[in-house]
């Protein structure tokens, strides 16, 4: 009896049921667990599963990427019926970590913020930097929604490097490093981890100094196949529209540059080349077309899953023959060969081709061409050079600058557990891009008489390898405590193969090869350059309970960018949790505070982000003629064995509470970034013979305080609210210089010990004088006011003075005046502060004005749902930075009159004695110093903004009715980009990217943004 009764009672009992989210819809790979046990199972495509458990007594735990854990006791039930409701903040979701370990969020020690599946779709993203942008704190990303080839810049936590190349993060996709993720299209993202901490972060090493971004692709689950398709198609218009110069603005200002003689040109009514009046922004651009093809095939059998995802672009952009077309795909495959053997292979592919439109030639003709002139010639052709300005429209037509790119990237990886707590991965990857380009700019076009066609050509191949090794080992000993840890090595070779050339006389504009023109010898050959990076690394962290756990990693980086005595950087990082809310005396907070903890890290990581090979001074072939023959000559830039690695060092306190039973988190951070021995390529004085030299320029500190709110403050079935909100407090500066030296960089930014970065080092720029009697200070630099001001007639001079006030009263001391270059300065001359009060306005009077860094940024994001409807918006902003408008400072020079001033200087430019204006006589041109053009401060703009970055209105279709003609899921939407901008920069717009770290807020005319509106259809197979 007993023997049979034992029988009985471990005979396993089937459970059934279907799993559905809040608002009915079925929810396909839902993991179902039975807890303590090893039965696992998921959910079909219909939401159904089927799982085994030993008695009535066991709980089923049901999780789902972006939904929170359901944990049910069987009992006496045979069926359930499972609702799952959304979570942004699940504190028990495992997240990726790097080489192969993973954690729950609640346990992380280090700073480190999530991207969901879900988040994604919200955002409706074309790259990755519209996935990520205003996503998370301390994470500043600058998207160049515009241009069709534009993809922007992402910082995490302030630049960390100021040389172009090493300041961006390390992207991490599928654990193989990526120098960007240009080729991955968001739609087949399963979720971003940005790795925020040099503590974090350290694990990889050289290029982790500035934060990594860790990308895991989509995978199949074991189920039906399940197909996916989406289609956006979206409409675009220059979202902000500038005045520019009018033919009866231009022709007045041409009057009053001549001294009010002449008539600044008459508008000619027999000449139809002449009596025009363009607006060329309303020829330039046009209404842009975007559409969006996303296929995806998903699914697996028992030991083998797939997925599949195939994205087609087609962007007809704002500018005129201005577009990109895009396929990008990935394929990802697992084998299970055994319990203990697991192979994956990931194959990624893109294709990217388009015509570039050359924006000086173009969009920053549109102020430059004069308005009267027509597009098109008497005999209807199109018109060419006027007055030495191109025509805009026959640039944007017929140059020809057309790019066909392509990237292959194959990683294959070997899992094997050796026993139950070890395993031992292994992966090899591979990545190929060949990008080509071919400009033709027909004869037609160039500003010579010769009428010669010019064509450039370029291929760029880059091949990159990598591998990787590694064991991962997780033991937990009685439940209480769980030690983890990884210990690996990894390689990896990059080479770039570079063929350039540049011909003349082509026979055709057509057919464009090398051999179809007269070959440029100096301007044509080939270049090549690789380097290499070798390291072993560790990490091990303990935990007791869930309440205190600690972290530890090392690393030993080697890169063949450094000399023989530099080639190797070893890097640390310690960190440490503490879970307070569970300590006994946090008793009183409970049922308020459901989570709480406070974390510590500190680390160091490494930058070798300089050029190949600037260790030695190479050698150059081919650059230069020497008596008729191509001669060979040492390169400008002069090798310096003594570089060393670009190290950041960094400390992080973070304190994290949840709330609403998991459902709400507030976090604050505070951070202390330092990087020492700066990678830069400084100049040489010309008498060394070289141009520059890598150097270890200095150290930089950022700090800063993030704070971020996320969260489902209300969820249930009908109505749900998620919000994400975070806001950044950036401090950076500079702490030390190698020699101690200041100095200037791009002609306007101050780089010196104690300063900031972005510094902007200017003229004050304090109006124009109103008469020539208006240039008076007291001895110690005190504006004095002339009264009684007697002009003469043609208010061309002044005749008399009444005398001159302080303040409102009246004085008769000592008058001082101020000079320009040894010339006294006069009514419509520039007014400037004259900073050592020496009397002579010059480079000595020079201040710190502004800074190109905002002082604070945030992001502001909410999703509300009421049944089958969702309305999804965005917000993004920065404040505290300033932008030098470089491009209205270069149309206002006055250096000729074929290019055109900006609107209000060619209509209130001072001409007359008592003129109040802030535009200096444009008679004068710029002899008397009024322009300063590049460093004058009535060019440095307030650059703060808030943008709506995007919106979208969803409805779900009924699930009910659509299954009846074999749709599992389907859903419409509209939606918005860049939708409304409140600024008070007058240019285009106040984001844009920059490629110099030390010279940032410098517009110098770039492609435009793009308010978009969009409709798209999800349909699930």
């Amino acid at each position: 009896m007993l023997f049979s009764f034992k029988l009985y009672a471990q005979t396993p009992t089937k459970i059934t049921g279907v799993i559905k989210d809040a608002i009915g819809v079925t929810l396909p790979g839902v993991t179902v667990k039975v807890k303590g046990a090893q039965n696992t199972t998921q959910s079909d495509l219909n939401g159904a599963f089927t799982i085994s458990v030993q008695d009535k007594s066991a709980t089923l735990v049901f999780t789902y990427v972006g939904f929170a854990t359901n944990e049910v006791k069987v009992g006496d039930k045979s069926t359930l019926n499972i609702v799952l409701q959304e979570s942004v903040n699940d504190l028990n979701e495992v997240v990726v970590t790097g080489y192969g370990q993973t954690a729950q969020r609640k346990n992380l020690t280090g700073s480190q913020s999530s991207v969901t599946e879900k988040d994604i779709e919200e955002r409706q993203p074309v790259t990755l930097f519209d996935a990520l942008q205003g996503q998370a704190s301390g994470v500043s990303v600058v998207n160049d929604n515009g241009d069709p080839f534009g993809q922007g810049t992402i910082q995490i936590r302030g630049a960390s490097s100021v040389n172009a190349t090493g300041v961006g993060p390390l992207y991490v996709i599928d654990g193989i490093i990526s120098e960007d993720a240009n080729f991955v299209s968001p739609q087949d993202i399963a979720s971003i981890e940005i790795l925020k901490d040099v503590a974090s972060a350290s694990i990889y090493g050289a290029r982790g100094a500035n934060g990594v971004i860790l990308i895991t692709t989509k995978r199949g689950k074991e189920g039906k196949p399940t197909l996916g398709l989406q289609y956006t198609y979206t409409l675009g218009e220059l979202s902000h529209k500038i005045r520019t110069t009018s033919a009866d603005d231009l022709r007045y200002y041409r009057r009053v540059r001549g001294g009010d003689t002449g008539f600044g040109g008459n508008v000619d009514s027999v000449n139809p080349y002449l009596n025009a009046d363009n607006d060329f922004q309303d020829l330039l651009f046009r209404t842009s077309k975007k559409q969006i093809v996303n296929l995806s095939l998903s699914g697996g059998q028992k030991g083998m899953t797939y997925y599949a995802g195939l994205n087609y672009l087609d962007n007809q952009a704002l500018i005129i023959n201005s577009y990109a077309k895009r396929i990008q795909s990935k394929i990802n495959v697992t084998f299970e060969l055994s319990p203990k053997l697991t192979i994956s292979n990931n194959l990624g592919f893109a294709y990217q081709t388009g015509n570039v439109i050359n924006i000086g030639n173009s969009a920053k003709q549109v102020f430059e061409r004069n308005p009267w002139t027509s597009l098109y010639a008497p005999d209807g052709s199109l018109s060419t050079y006027s007055e030495s300005k191109r025509n805009p429209v026959a640039y944007a037509l017929l140059d020809k600058n057309v790019d066909n790119d392509y990237l292959t990237q194959f990683n294959t990886q070997l899992k094997y557990k050796i026993y139950k707590d070890l395993t031992f991965t292994t992966q090899l990857n591979a990545q190929v891009s060949n990008d080509n380009n071919r400009e033709v700019t027909p004869g037609y076009l160039n500003s010579s008489s010769t009428n010669i066609s010019i064509g450039t050509g370029s291929t760029e191949r880059k091949v990159y390898w990598e591998t990787q090794g590694f064991f991962n080992y997780n033991k937990t000993i009685n439940e209480d405590h769980v030690i983890s840890g990884v210990l690996g090595l990894t390689a990896d070779r990059r080479r770039k193969d570079t063929y350039e050339f540049r011909a003349t006389d082509l026979l055709s504009d057509e057919i464009f090869t090398s051999n179809i023109g007269t070959l440029d010898p100096l301007k044509t050959g080939t270049s090549a350059t690789a380097n290499s990076n070798a390291s072993i690394f560790s990490r091990l962290s303990y935990s007791y309970k869930g309440k205190y756990i600690v972290q530890g990693s090392v690393r030993r980086d080697g890169s063949s960018r450094f000399g023989e005595n530099n080639k190797y950087g070893n890097f640390f990082s310690g960190s440490a949790l503490w879970r307070f809310s569970e300590e006994k005396f946090m008793n009183f907070a409970n049922g308020v505070l459901d989570d709480g903890k406070l974390r510590f890290s500190i680390g160091s990581a490494g930058n070798d982000a300089i050029g190949d090979y600037l260790s030695y001074t190479v050698m150059n072939f081919g650059g230069n003629y020497y008596n008729g023959y191509l001669g060979a000559a040492e390169n400008s830039t002069l090798g310096n064995s003594l570089i060393k690695w670009e190290t950041s060092t960094s400390s992080n306190f973070g304190l994290d509470l949840t709330f609403l039973k998991g459902r709400l988190s507030f976090t604050a951070e505070y951070y202390d970034k330092t990087t020492k021995n700066l990678l830069y390529s400084a100049e040489l004085s010309k008498e060394t013979g070289k141009s520059q030299v890598a150097i270890n320029l200095g150290t930089i500190q950022n700090k800063g305080l993030e704070f971020t709110v996320l969260g489902s403050p209300v969820a249930n079935k009908d109505f749900g609210w998620n919000i994400n909100a975070n806001i950044t407090f950036p401090q950076g500066k500079i702490k030390k210089l190698a020699d101690g030296t200041s100095f200037i960089t791009g002609s306007k930014w101050l780089v010196q010990e104690g300063g900031k970065i972005g510094d902007f080092y200017l003229l004050i720029n304090k109006g124009v004088y109103q008469y020539d009697v208006s240039n008076a200070y007291t001895p110690d630099n005190q504006k004095l006011m002339p009264v009684d001001v007697v002009v003469s007639d043609d208010k061309k001079t002044v005749v008399s003075v009444g005398g001159y006030t302080l303040n409102g009263q009246p004085y008769t001391g000592t008058i001082t005046k101020k000079y320009y270059n040894g010339v006294l300065l006069q009514g419509g001359d520039t007014e400037w502060q004259d900073t050592d009060n020496n009397g002579s306005i010059d480079d000595e009077d020079k201040v710190i004005a502004g800074n190109g860094l905002p002082k604070y940024y945030f992001g502001f994001g909410n999703t509300f749902r009421y049944k089958k409807i969702s309305i999804d918006f965005l917000f993004n902003a920065q404040f505290g930075n300033d932008i030098y408008n470089t491009v209205a400072n270069s149309q206002n020079s006055l250096g000729s009159t074929y290019t055109p001033p900006i609107w209000d200087a060619a209509t209130t430019s001072w001409s007359r004695q008592g003129d109040i204006t802030k535009f200096p006589n444009a008679v004068m041109k710029d002899t008397r110093g009024s322009i300063r053009a590049g460093y004058n401060s009535m060019y440095l703009e307030d650059g703060s903004f808030i943008r709506l970055a995007s919106a979208r209105f969803t409805y779900a279709l009924d699930s009910k009715v659509i299954k009846k003609v074999g749709i599992k899921g389907a859903n419409v939407y509209v939606y918005g980009q860049n939708l409304v901008t409140w600024t008070n920069y007058s240019w285009y717009d106040p984001e844009f990217s920059t490629s110099n770290q030390l010279q940032p807020g410098n517009d110098t005319g770039r492609y435009p943004k793009v308010r978009e509106f969009g409709l798209g259809l999800n349909i699930t197979l």
